[in-house]
């Protein structure tokens, strides 16, 4: 069963949650365990996933910063960031690597 939710102004709950009224807010799941959630406020655009075996991803974006991060289920994970003029990307495998690159504009 899938359920979708939008609504152009937010319930008490949400518009609590979330620290005010926002423009658009939309909440799907599959089922009682997968689920995805956006909501926009303003310049302000937030993005979360999640799934039955753990694993989530969320994105952020606004009109100085914007941040992408993922977990698998394994345990690894994946972050990218705007750091000022640089970008950093940051993961680690499910074996432990870790690994980080900056790039400065």
């Amino acid at each position: 069963m899938a359920v979708a939710l939008i609504l152009l102004v937010a319930p008490d709950t949400a518009s609590a949650r979330y620290g005010g009224a926002f423009s658009e807010f939309r909440r799907e799941s599959a089922s009682s365990v997968d689920w995805k959630e956006e909501y926009k406020r303003g310049s302000r655009e937030y993005k979360r996933e999640y799934s039955s075996g753990g694993a989530w991803k969320e994105e952020y974006k606004d009109r100085s910063r914007q941040y992408k991060r993922e977990r698998a289920s394994d345990g690894a994970w994946k972050e990218e960031y705007k750091d000022g003029h640089c970008e950093v990307k940051r993961e680690r495998s499910s074996s432990g690597e870790y690994k980080q690159e900056i790039k400065c504009k």
